[in-house]
């Protein structure tokens, strides 16, 4: 795509702004790699500022360029944060956006055809949270769309007057109506996870920082910006101008609502990379390519010191079990040697029908009994979801249980000559399937990152398995002795999936993608009610275990090492 810092393109753009709306915002660029860049709007000094994305072509600049003049022409004062949930907030932004771009449609009518190709969330999107605050900006930016639900309905009502007008003119009746509307939120048992909420649609609209007053309390930006554009007169600007801005507040920040804090996890260090991978639908009968979003990140840090206790409880004893399994499957070479420990038998009797037939004898007549393991890619992967929260009759969090197994058995692993890396998983619908990474296969697990990344796990979100499998897949060399150690405490399962068999079905589709890749899949299940029949069908016979406590893990581990390394 042609990249915004163009002069001419720059030039053009701040001459359609003054042209439409005499607003004359200075213009910048975030950076190029950043592809999940979105536009971000912000006053410096007296002078608003309107940063956009490099990518993107020259309609959707203008469609950028177009909704933050909307919200300067159209919008007010800064709303407070204060006794807002991060739904209602949510519900506030959506309702402000879709009542300056109906105030800017009012005056040039034409402004549709540019928006409007970016509204196309529907009832295939889903029921969750996220979902619907998606289908509420389209049916808030046309009211001739039917979405067939009653809330949407509502929303309108409540929006526009029974002949079409605005009904929501002031700040206050904004924030009523999203007060009212976030309740109806909860009433639906519905949560908004904050930390992967975005504004829709994504590919035009603001970050909305802007609409929210500024709070000391909350962390600038880490969002740099780039070079500035020259504006339709060809200054750019003060050189030094301060260059930070703020975002809408993390979870965890006093602003936030403290029944959000089971979410929070989902709210981690800013992305490695998003990627998407294909999801079987059994009710059509093939994969959706691209369906679903893995996002990619370090895991948060915390205290290392509780973790490091609890690894070394068990660490001693696994890795002897472990070295002992080893020295037991070693297998005698078949090959001559001129040196060795052991005799070759086949050596001995060649040499003695040479002798008798007066020829020198074959000088190789041992065999070396060294042990021939080779290590193997062992990637082991940890459900964080929310019911890894339940706590077990001894007091700790299966979650806990689940993180202390997987770091014995990455230490165990590495012990004994394989590479192993660990990471965990939660999803919350298939937009955000997150990946935290705890330890690369580079690092070793007693390493006080490693351990802190470990502690920093906390449970909440779904348990889409099959995403977080794939992803796992892609990540391991194909064609060569690789092993996935699932460890799980339920089955497959996510808040946008009501039919109880595809997401089970999808998950042994993606078992059966990483075998054709050689990969050996195993699933570690730890339940306090016992096994899980939906796993237990999926995964082949001898690869589902039941996992009862970290005493049991070493002869788990040689079982399935042992099948990942055979011929």
């Amino acid at each position: 795509m042609p990249a915004l810092p163009d002069p001419a393109g720059a030039r053009a753009l701040s001459l359609y702004l003054r042209a439409l709306w005499d607003v004359a915002p200075r213009l910048t660029t975030l950076p190029a790699a950043n592809d999940a860049a979105r536009p971000i709007l912000g006053i410096e000094g007296s002078r608003p500022v309107l940063h956009l994305p490099a990518q993107g072509d020259a309609a959707l600049q203008r469609a950028r360029a177009a909704h933050a003049a909307a919200h300067l022409s159209f919008g007010g004062a800064p709303f407070e944060r204060a006794r807002l949930k991060p739904v209602q907030r949510a519900l506030l932004e959506i309702l402000e956006d879709a009542r300056v771009e109906w105030l800017a449609m009012q005056a040039l009518p034409g402004l549709r055809r540019l928006w409007a190709p970016h509204h196309v969330a529907d009832a295939s999107w889903g029921n969750c949270a996220e979902a619907l605050l998606a289908r509420l900006s389209r049916c808030l930016f046309d009211p001739a769309h039917e979405d067939g639900h009653a809330w949407m309905a509502k929303v309108r009502g409540l929006f526009f007057t029974p002949h079409g007008a605005l009904a929501l003119e002031t700040p206050m009746q904004l924030r009523e109506a999203a007060s009212r509307l976030g309740n109806d939120v909860g009433q639906m048992r519905l949560r908004l996870n904050p930390g992967g909420w975005q504004v829709e649609p994504v590919a035009y609209r603001d970050d909305n920082h802007h609409l929210w007053m500024h709070d000391e309390r909350l962390p600038p930006s880490a969002t740099p910006l780039e070079q500035e554009l020259p504006d339709a007169n060809g200054a750019s600007g003060d050189d030094d101008a301060d260059m930070s801005f703020e975002r809408p507040p993390p979870q965890g920040t006093p602003d936030s609502d403290a029944g959000d804090a089971a979410a929070s996890v989902l709210q981690i260090e800013s992305s490695l990379r998003t990627v998407t991978y294909p999801e079987w639908d059994r009710l059509i009968g093939r994969a959706r390519p691209d369906w679903c979003t893995v996002i990619e990140a370090r895991a948060p840090r915390s205290d290392a010191a509780a973790v490091r206790a609890g690894l070394e409880r068990h660490l001693a004893r696994t890795v002897r079990l472990l070295q002992a399994a080893a020295v037991s499957d070693r297998r005698p070479t078949q090959g001559r040697s001129k040196d060795g420990d052991l005799l070759h038998t086949g050596a001995l009797i060649d040499a003695g029908i040479a002798l008798r037939a007066g020829h020198d004898p074959e000088r190789r007549l041992y065999r070396d009994s060294a042990a021939r393991v080779e290590g193997i890619d062992v990637l082991l992967l940890i459900d964080t979801s929310a019911s890894t929260a339940l706590a077990l009759p001894s007091g700790r969090t299966v979650l806990e249980a689940l993180r202390e197994v997987a770091l014995l058995a990455a230490a165990a692993l590495e012990a004994t000559g394989h590479r192993c890396t660990l990471q965990a998983f939660a999803s919350d619908t298939r937009h955000r399937v997150r990946v935290q990474r705890v330890k690369d296969h580079e690092e070793r697990t007693c390493d006080e990152a490693v351990l802190a990344r470990a502690g920093g796990l906390a449970s909440a979100g779904s348990t889409r398995m099959g995403a977080a499998l794939r992803h796992a897949t892609a990540q391991l060399p194909a064609r060569s002795r690789s092993l996935i150690l699932l460890l799980t405490d339920g089955e497959p399962h996510d808040v946008d999936i009501h039919d109880p068999r595809y997401l089970s079905e999808d998950l042994a589709h993606a078992l059966a993608d990483a075998r054709r890749a050689g990969i050996s899949v195993a699933c570690l299940h730890s339940a306090p009610d016992g096994a899980s029949s939906a796993l237990r069908r999926v995964f082949p016979p001898g690869r589902y275990v039941a996992l009862r406590a970290p005493e049991h893990l070493p002869q788990l581990l040689i079982r399935q090492i042992q099948t990942a390394t055979a011929p």
